[in-house]
């Protein structure tokens, strides 16, 4: 008999639906953490306009954090988002400043960058071929029924535990937001875990997707560190997009803080037209890269987890069985809002082999 395993699970709560918000924006959602965590997207690109290795124009000077990760600071107009032929015209939109110096030793930068450069994390060969060999983004396929049971992942070994929250046929989501918690968890080699919020609109062909979150993908990222991540898509997931900034499009703003940075500890506010990490507004997606997406019909917010086909799946949540045996103690996404859309329907989605293992409950 195999042995069980608790692998953890999400659970989701005090679900909001709050008023009309202008534009595409979300609400900043926290992420709770200690030391060595894991959460966040999976997803990696299948754009064909990667970036290329070390060769970043206006770079002045680079600093390494803690963990050895290699960081450049560029001229913020000369940033690769901006070759990108989608954003020739665009013009770059510059909130407040808002840089905290206490967020340069949470994520182990000495200093930040000069004026007028913003920090990029350095992508190397190794980020592209790692980049090139991955598994492919979250899908989950649903039929019409809508039920708990017709959600199933399109990879093998993957499974998820998500919130679902469906808009009203001509009505879009404008701004979702929850608080995250993370806790430390023993993810191997081959493995991931994550968790994520995403703001999807599928009310044409050309689904757009934006999302962000953390994860730990030792086979993605060549260690076992949480690390920030962000996504986008225009098709589906099928040429545009990519993860973090390994393709262009993202438009970095902050000189302390970027995508594929080590998260150890702290309260982290997100939010995800804009990426805001603290106090700090890390980038921005443009309208121009995803089909001037005006809001979402879906948001999707949970646990993913994968492990190839046939063996042990690692951790989700803090790794705590779920709320309906009685534990209380189990991760959780807490505040969970969705603004300006009527909402038509909210569920459950589980593509798990057994709920004591994985499962998201929605508590009131």
């Amino acid at each position: 008999m195999r042995e069980r395993q608790i692998l953890g699970f999400l659970s989701i709560y005090r679900l909001l639906s709050l008023s009309l918000a202008r534009g595409i924006t979300l609400l900043p959602f926290h992420l709770h953490s200690t030391r060595g965590t894991a959460s966040g997207l999976e997803l990696v690109p299948r754009s064909t306009n990667l970036c290329q290795p070390l060769d970043l124009p206006g770079s002045n000077g680079r600093e390494s954090d803690s963990y050895g990760v290699v960081f450049d600071c560029v001229d913020i107009y000369r940033q690769p988002a901006f070759d990108h032929p989608l954003l020739k015209n665009h013009k770059l939109q510059i909130p407040p400043r808002s840089y905290s110096k206490s967020l340069i030793t949470h994520f182990g930068l000495q200093e930040s960058c000069p004026d007028g450069t913003v920090l990029i994390r350095r992508t190397l060969k190794e980020d592209l071929l790692r980049a090139r060999a991955f598994r492919g983004p979250l899908k989950p396929q649903k039929d019409q029924s809508f039920t708990p049971m017709s959600y199933t992942s399109t990879i093998p070994g993957q499974h998820f535990a998500l919130l679902l929250i469906n808009s009203e046929e001509g009505s879009k989501v404008q701004a979702t937001g929850a608080v995250l918690e993370v806790y430390p968890l023993n993810v191997q080699q081959g493995q991931s875990s994550s968790a994520q919020i995403l703001l999807v609109d599928d009310s044409s062909n050309a689904v757009s997707v934006i999302q962000s979150g953390w994860h730990v993908d030792p086979d993605h990222e060549g260690d076992t560190q949480t690390r920030l991540v962000t996504y986008w898509t225009a098709d589906d997931y099928r040429k545009t997009g990519c993860m973090n900034m390994l393709c262009r499009g993202f438009v970095l703003l902050s000189r302390t803080t970027t995508p594929g940075m080590v998260l150890t500890t702290g309260s982290i506010p997100l939010n995800m037209t804009k990426v805001v990490v603290g106090d700090e507004v890390v980038g921005y997606f443009p309208k121009e890269i995803i089909s001037g997406m005006s809001g979402g019909t879906e948001v999707q917010m949970g646990g993913v987890v994968y492990a190839p086909p046939g063996q042990k799946s690692p951790p989700m949540g803090n790794g705590i069985q779920p709320v309906h045996s009685g534990n209380y103690r189990a991760a959780r996404f807490t505040w969970v809002a969705a603004q300006g859309a009527r909402i038509a329907n909210w569920t459950v989605a589980r593509d798990v082999a057994d709920t004591n293992v994985y499962d998201a409950t929605i508590m009131e």
